[in-house]
């Protein structure tokens, strides 16, 4: 029987196994891969080779089309031929597809007093000629965010006006009246937009001046993408992710990007989107380079790759296609701060500034004493099929106090404050691991670990693993800040690994859970000792020895030598009684062992490593939850992810609330150690205040002073119940019910006369003088001790002194004389009362010395009776 359940115990801790690393996958591959390709059990829409050659009849059209091919200006009675509106023939850009193209044109005009605004151009030049000095920054890689504005289109449009089935053939839409995705409808909202810039050769065109004219602003181009993330905030809609694809002109600052799916074909039409025909030149020649480039890639691939190379859904593309509004949006770079575009000689064409700083920023050498300039950009975003424009606030349609426009930092600079911050993190992860080990010092025993509270220390645990799941996933999918981010996960780790080790302490020194987790023992042998006659013991042997009288006919058998009782170094008897009946032996050590042999079957005896298993496995699954709560949020609305990021802080923060609730119930006036308590709280409030606090924090999270000083108040309010416990009782101003706390002993009682002549404390002798009190202070040459013992006598009370045993030194105590009522002791008189402790043995010691002397032994010092933990 012991075989087969240590054989079942091993394959229920397998598939306990087993299934945990199934959960690990499954969630790295949902929430960690970056694959923007269909899934493999879906059917693809549309055949590799089909959506090859749509692609590359809109990239024949892309290269053979001129500057005013595409004029999709409204139609005109009267108008000459060559006034007539003019389409492409790309999916979108055809008059049949039915977009809103009479607003190209107020799109255009849009982008280019955005432009003229934010870098002005020369006087008495043309209205795109800025001059060889470049005053913006030359690579647009980093992140910005800001406000935005809705403005209606000249057109409504609805689903109703397009026929997706003409537009995109062979495309399985979703059907039904649902609604069409990324679409805006709210008035104002925020937007972040992260910017990646391919600097590689290839991904440049430079157009080679002629007659050593001065090179246009429009002649350098170069490929950009960008993540823009759209949050409505004046309606309940959820936020959306688009990625968008483009070009960026440096000499002009000057970026125009736009979404390609399977109803628009934005790439290959971008050039006529650009507002000067230069603009289009340039982009047309780089897109049809390297456009070319990704087709001839796929046509050679040896693998059938049926997906969008800009496809614009971040998740990937799906059987059922929703679908959605496009967007063609316009940015255009600010110039620096005045302080470097002065006219010092520091921006000619000979000497480049922006070059030195972006050279510094990718290949540091400590040259850089100055503060670097921000990323700062205007936006337009247009809709051609839902009609609507998005634009950035700011000068000088609203107040610097409304907006900014897009305000951020280069790549290079968000890096340096990710990698700085977890560093920080490290550093306070690294005195988490200190005080845990100081607090497994100060608990070395059953006793003081069964002061500590296990859910306030599973509150921290859950926590830590939180925050090693995410700098490990960090670390692991992240190729900047790698180091930083391993050396968090490390040091998280070991906050987890020696949290937990404290933690299963504590579950096992927990008495209540002692005797639930530990059965009674059970004979199987009952029947057959019952039944079966008792065999008479043998009759003593009498030996052979002469001159030894033999031992009387009433006398038994000799007994065996008793076995000694060993006691635990902390006196907790009731622990080792536990462990050794969970081993199968007698209760109390060494008792038991000369009896007869019997099978016994105990239900519970796996280690204590077996028994906590479970609590680790559900640690993991509540960390899960908690991670795809959180990735899920992301989504959703401002106000429903404030409440949710809210609501998990405060529960976090209420991880004191347990341990109060713990002293109450045992009234113990000491768990956690002080400098556990506050340096916990304020390791653990740290991360909090950067993100709550620092407004150009890494993660872009607007500050929020008000809520952080609730969650301040709310951790300090605790301390503060932690130390009246401390310094006055666990339970007092706590209303609990009758019954509800269990009757423990007061070490800190208030004594009586009548006490002192019933003989409750031993030591503490009654004077029948009338001058006790002034007696009992004769001896002691203080003037404030006498005029202390004059307070007492007037409120009723009188001073005695009695000797401490640990110590040997004398103490005084003040005593209520026969008939006076309990007095209404002040701070003085409580902290007074706290220096002594009473034992129920009636014996009394200085608060200290017996403090000290339960951390080893939980008896009386005196009379080595046992005595209930603090």
């Amino acid at each position: 029987m012991p075989e087969q359940e240590q054989d079942e115990q091993q394959r229920r801790q397998q598939s306990d196994r087993g299934q945990m690393l199934l959960l690990v996958l499954i969630f790295y591959l949902t929430f960690f891969s970056e694959s923007d390709a269909p899934a493999l059990i879906s059917t693809p829409y549309l055949s590799a080779s089909e959506r090859l050659g749509r692609q590359r009849a809109a990239h024949g059209i892309l290269n053979s089309t001129n500057w005013g091919d595409f004029s999709p200006h409204a139609h005109k009675e009267g108008a000459p031929p060559w006034e007539e509106p003019k389409y492409l023939n790309i999916t979108g850009f055809r008059e049949s597809d039915g977009l809103a193209w009479a607003d190209l044109d107020y799109f255009k005009d849009r982008c280019r007093q955005w432009s003229k605004h934010a870098y002005p151009p020369q006087e008495g030049g043309d209205e795109w000629a800025h001059g060889s000095a470049k005053r913006t920054w030359q690579n647009a890689t980093g992140t910005v965010q800001g406000k935005w504005i809705r403005r209606q289109g000249s057109a409504v449009k609805h689903r109703d006006n397009f026929n997706l089935t003409a537009i995109a053939p062979g495309v399985n839409w979703m059907e039904g009246d649902v609604d069409w995705g990324w679409n805006v409808t709210g008035s104002h909202g925020t937007v972040v937009l992260r910017l990646e810039e391919d600097d590689t050769p290839d991904s440049w065109y430079r157009e080679t001046p002629k007659d050593d004219k001065e090179q246009h602003t429009a002649g350098v181009a170069r490929e950009i993408s960008a993540v823009a993330t759209f949050q409505d905030e004046e309606t309940s809609a959820a936020s959306f992710v688009m990625q968008l694809y483009g070009v960026h002109w440096p000499l002009q600052g000057s970026i125009i990007l736009t979404t390609t799916s399977e109803k628009f074909a934005g790439i290959f039409g971008l050039p006529h989107l650009t507002p000067h025909a230069k603009f289009f030149e340039t982009s047309q020649r780089l897109l049809n380079r390297t456009v070319d480039k990704t087709l001839r890639e796929r046509e050679h691939s040896r693998l059938l790759d049926t997906s969008n190379p800009w496809n614009p859904v971040i998740e990937g593309d799906f059987g059922g296609t929703l679908p959605r509004c496009e967007y063609i949006m316009y940015l255009q770079l600010h110039t620096l701060d005045h302080h470097y575009t002065d006219a010092k000689g520091l921006m000619d064409s000979s000497h480049s500034l922006v070059d030195d700083l972006e050279r510094e920023l990718r290949y540091p050498t400590g040259a850089r004493n100055t503060k670097l300039p921000e990323l700062q950009m205007s936006l337009v975003a247009w809709s051609p099929d839902c009609s609507y424009y998005l634009e950035s606030k700011g000068l000088p349609l609203f107040p610097p106090a409304d907006g900014q426009h897009l305000v951020g930092v280069k790549e290079e600079v968000l890096l340096s404050r990710v990698n700085y911050s977890l560093l920080v993190f490290t550093f306070v992860y690294a005195v988490q691991v200190m005080l845990l080990k100081g607090q497994i010092k100060e608990s070395p025993t059953p006793s003081t670990l069964n002061r500590l509270s296990f859910w306030s220390m599973s509150m921290m645990l859950l926590a830590d693993g939180l925050v090693f799941s995410a700098s490990s996933a960090w670390s692991v999918s992240a190729s900047d800040g790698f180091h930083s981010a391993l050396l968090l996960t490390f040091v998280s780790f070991m906050s987890s690994a020696i949290g937990a080790g404290l933690l299963a302490s504590i579950r096992g020194s927990e008495p209540e859970r002692r005797a639930r987790d530990t059965p009674p023992t059970t004979n199987t042998n009952t029947s057959n000792t019952t039944t079966a006659t008792p065999t008479p013991p043998p009759p003593p042997t009498v030996p052979a020895t002469t001159g030894i009288l033999p031992p009387p006919v009433t006398a038994g058998p000799p007994r065996a030598p008793s076995p000694p009782i060993i006691i635990p170094s902390d006196q907790d008897i009731d622990a080792e009684i536990a462990e050794n009946v969970a081993a199968g032996a007698g209760a109390v050590p060494g008792v038991g062992t000369t009896a007869a042999p019997t099978t016994t079957t105990t239900a519970n005896n796996r280690p204590r490593t077996a028994q906590f298993a479970p609590v680790i496995f559900y640690f993991f699954l509540i960390i899960l939850a908690i991670m795809v709560l959180t990735i899920l949020s992301l989504s959703w609305p401002p106000r429903a992810r404030a409440i949710f990021i809210n609501t998990i802080s405060l529960l976090y923060f209420s991880l004191w609330l347990p341990q109060i609730w713990r002293n109450a119930r045992r009234n113990s006036r000491r768990s956690f150690s002080w400098g556990f308590l506050i340096g916990q709280s304020l390791c653990r409030l740290a991360p909090f205040a950067y993100f709550y606090l620092y407004d150009n924090n890494f993660l872009f999270v607007p500050s929020d002073y008000i809520t952080f000083a609730c969650l301040v108040a709310w951790v300090w309010a605790q301390l503060l119940t932690l130390i009246m416990q401390n310094f006055w009782e666990p339970r007092l101003g706590i209303p609990f019910p009758r019954g509800w706390m269990p009757e423990v002993w007061d070490y800190h009682r208030i004594l009586r006369q009548d006490d002192i002549e019933s003989g409750v404390v031993i030591g503490l002798e009654l004077d029948s003088s009338s001058s006790a009190s002034s007696s009992t202070v004769e001896g002691h040459d203080h003037k404030g001790l006498r005029e202390r013992a004059k307070e007492l006598k007037q409120r009723g009370m009188t001073l005695r002194n009695v000797d401490c045993a640990i110590c040997r030194e004398e103490m005084l105590v003040p005593v209520v004389m026969t008939g006076k009522p309990d007095p209404s002791w002040s701070m003085a008189d409580m902290l007074e009362r706290k220096s002594y402790m009473i034992t129920p043995c009636r014996h009394m010691f200085h608060t200290k010395c017996l403090e000290q002397w339960f951390r080893k032994r939980l008896v009386c010092p005196i009379c080595r009776e046992d005595l209930q933990p603090l």
